[in-house]
């Protein structure tokens, strides 16, 4: 009975033995596993927060709460340090970093000379991952010793991508300790890997958007200042248009090549003003083929190159893009843009926006030669109109002329007569000298008032005193009055503004209209001749001249045709005078009009703008 009892006992013992094991056992398990499911509870919820977070969370308020979820998640995870690196177009961009005290911030993976396998295989899509440095492969030495250096231990990497190129890389580091990473809890970090993504590609769309409207008002703004651009002023509007591209762009020079058109010349300008074109032969060859050309070192431009490298890096250019400018069709010259840097990449970014740039500075180039033809055109049918105006005065000129001619020759004969005398009367012989100086000058002044006015040539703007035009045009048709019987008196306001204009055809409008108000009295009417110039202001910011004639008046009616070419009521007229006078003063700013007198005849009068700079002075 003893021996069977210990046996019943130590049964007893094993079995409750055993059973307690299993108990034991099953109570583990039950606890690791409600270890685990609480640990994925808190991941999930903390993922939901993160997501939730950075889903609502403005675009302005959207890197700091990046960095809020970064350190919250390194936090988690018991690392180290952590980073968050956005790229944009292989850019570094905001970067998000955080390490416990003591702890050095580990650098931008991508763009470190020491960890080229990790680059490259995050920048194919892939996970990096080590518990130790010794796991990396063989290829990646030179990575291992640079965690080694940065006292890395344990690492992960993961690349943050929203269904297309990588946005930036997500990593965490382990510096006291090793640690492992288990395919699950990658699995469960990629989740939130992707929350990261979204808001990187929310932030890339926003800044996109931002970026576009930034970009149309500038173009908006650009356009609306080269409408206004004039063949005048067209140098300091393409100077000023040069220096908002480079300020917008954030590039250091910029240089307009304009390419020879149908009159065969060609200009540059840079930021500083007008340059030679011949400056730049190279570029302006490869242009003209159509060609946008990326030069990444101008330094390492060949020899055939060599003025356009010489003047690149005399302006500060170590790296160009040149593109060609098109107006419609028409290739009309190239926009150059440069950077101090020692190489620059060109986007194809900045090549979209740079065409749309080219569209607006190029139809701005063939605005501005347009002009400049028709002013050429201009020019020509002003000369036209210049000298059938002066054939008409021909021979009130040939009388101008004869007069002081038959004086010299006069005083001559008288001269020579004194001369011959036994004891020649000096005094008398050196005022007949000092009539024939003054006979002279009075022919040469005749005779220069007729060169200017029949010279062809560019335009000159200057400052001008109209009282001074009204009274050389007086001088010059003072005979012409005369042999017509009719009487011209002036009216001329003291202390007018100057005007800014070209001299001749200024001129040439007031002798048009008042050879057309003499022609208005060559039939009688029952009134007395006579013709009146005034000049006088017109408000605040013009000047005005008007010839009054006491002619048969006009047709209000037809006013207007008046003004048309070829339309004339005269038997030998061309109809172009009114024509070119109005045309002249619309190119200065003004205007030309006609009207009928109350007490008969006709007034025709043109006003101009004063010149800004001198309007600003009292007393001019």
């Amino acid at each position: 009975m003893g021996l069977t009892w210990y046996l019943e006992a130590g049964a007893l013992v094993i079995v409750v033995g055993a059973g307690l094991s299993m108990w034991l056992l099953r109570h583990r398990a039950a606890g690791r596993a409600q270890r685990l499911l609480e640990e994925r509870l808190r991941f999930e919820t903390l993922l939901s927060e993160l997501s939730a977070k950075l889903i609502h969370i403005e675009a302005g308020g959207l890197d700091a709460a990046l960095e809020a979820a970064l350190r919250q998640m390194v936090t988690f995870l018991g690392m180290d340090r952590g980073n968050l690196d956005e790229y944009r177009d292989g850019v570094p961009g905001v970067r998000v970093a955080w390490a416990a005290p003591g702890v050095e911030t580990l650098p931008s993976i991508l763009h470190a000379d020491e960890l080229v396998w990790t680059a490259d295989r995050l920048r194919r899509g892939g996970v990096v991952r080590f518990s130790r440095t010794d796991e990396l492969p063989p290829e990646a030495a030179m990575d291992r010793t640079g965690y080694d250096r940065l006292g890395t231990r344990s690492h992960l990497s993961i690349p943050l991508q929203a269904g297309g190129p990588m946005l930036g890389v997500l990593s965490f580091d382990s510096v006291r300790s090793e640690r492992a990473w288990p395919d699950e809890l990658v699995g469960r970090l990629h989740l939130l890997s992707e929350a990261f993504a979204s808001a990187l590609e929310r932030k890339r769309m926003d800044l996109s958007l931002a970026e576009r409207l930034r970009f149309q008002r500038f173009l908006a703004s650009l356009s609306v200042k080269l409408s206004n651009a004039s063949a005048v002023n067209l140098d300091q509007d393409i100077q000023g248009a040069l220096r908002s591209i480079v300020d917008f762009l954030g590039v250091d020079r910029a240089v307009l090549i304009e390419l020879p058109g149908s009159s065969g010349t060609a200009r540059a300008w840079t930021l500083d003003g007008p340059t030679d074109q011949a400056r730049f032969p190279w570029l302006s060859r490869r242009l003209q083929t159509g060609d946008t050309v990326r030069i990444p070192r101008v330094a390492g431009l060949a020899d055939e190159a060599a003025v356009d490298r010489s003047s690149c890096l005399s302006l500060g250019i170590q790296s160009a893009l040149a593109l060609p400018l098109r107006a419609g069709k028409t290739l009309v010259g190239g926009l150059v843009l440069g950077t101090g840097a020692a190489e620059a990449a060109w986007r194809d970014e900045l090549l979209e926006q740079l065409y749309l740039l080219g569209e607006v500075v190029a139809n701005a180039l063939e605005r501005a030669h347009a002009e400049r033809e028709m002013g050429r055109l201009r020019q020509e049918l002003a000369h036209i109109g210049r000298v059938s105006a002066l054939g008409e005065l021909s021979a009130s000129l040939a009388h101008e002329l004869n007069q002081p001619l038959m004086a010299i020759l006069n005083n001559a004969y008288v001269a020579q007569q004194l001369l011959e005398a036994a004891a020649p009367d000096l005094d008398e012989l050196r005022e007949v000298l000092d009539d024939i100086v003054a006979d002279d000058q009075r022919a040469a002044t005749v005779i220069s008032r007729l060169r200017a006015l029949l010279k062809k040539g560019e335009l000159d703007h200057a400052l001008l005193d109209l009282n001074d035009l009204v009274g050389e045009v007086a001088e010059l048709v003072k005979s012409d009055m005369v042999l017509r019987h009719v009487p011209m008196a002036l009216d001329l306001a003291p202390g007018l503004p100057h005007v800014r204009g070209d001299r001749v055809q200024l001129q040439q409008v007031i002798l048009n209209l008042v050879l057309n108000g003499v022609e208005a009295m060559g039939a009688p009417n029952g009134r007395d001749n006579a013709l009146v110039v005034r000049t006088s202001t017109a408000g605040a910011d013009a000047v005005s001249v008007a010839i009054e004639d006491s002619g048969s008046g006009i047709d209000m009616a037809q006013v207007e045709r008046m003004f048309e070419p070829l339309y004339t009521t005269k038997a030998q007229g061309l109809g172009m005078g009114l024509a070119i006078s109005r045309t002249i003063v619309d190119a200065h700013g003004g205007a030309l009009r006609a009207s009928s007198n109350p007490e008969g005849g006709a007034t025709f009068q043109f006003t101009l703008p004063v010149d800004a700079p001198r309007s600003r002075q009292p007393g001019t």
